[in-house]
């Protein structure tokens, strides 16, 4: 014969409300207790369903620029609402003003209040790239992007 299982709440007089699992047997009705985990009535978390959040990053610069991002593998994810330095310095490499131009021209940077404003997520080929774009200068590595402490 089949083993249904059940539930059963019971109030106990110092726990109060508890619930009890149980299994009967359809032939001899008789009532045996489960662990609920182990006979797959309470299903627990699987590892693989937890999402790791990015650590998320932030630099910041005395002409302006202010942004957060994050590494997506080898590279990095500037988030919306970063806000670039709106000039950029004399020694900043010509690849980060053209790519400054060319997120201007798609739109992805607008000015705003002496800076500008990131309207979507962008993606740049390392962190590095995205600082000296985002601060509008140049600089050595990506020892600029800081973590919480």
């Amino acid at each position: 014969m089949t083993k249904t299982q059940f539930v059963k709440r019971i109030t106990h007089p110092d726990y109060g409300e508890l619930y009890q699992f149980y299994e009967v047997d359809g032939a001899t009705l008789e009532e045996t207790s489960l662990d609920p985990f182990e006979a797959g009535l309470l299903l627990m978390a699987e590892e693989e369903e937890v999402e790791v959040l990015p650590e998320i990053l932030k630099i910041s610069s005395r002409r302006g620029a202010d942004a957060s991002g994050y590494f997506a593998g080898e590279q990095f994810v500037v988030r919306k609402g970063s806000k670039f330095a709106a000039s950029t310095s004399a020694k900043c490499p010509k690849n980060y003003v053209k790519l400054r131009e060319k997120l201007v021209l798609e739109g992805l940077l607008i000015p705003l209040h002496n800076q500008l404003f990131l309207l979507e997520d962008y993606t740049f080929e390392n962190p590095v790239i995205a600082m000296g774009t985002v601060i509008g200068g140049w600089c050595k590595g990506p020892h600029g992007w800081k973590g919480k402490k």
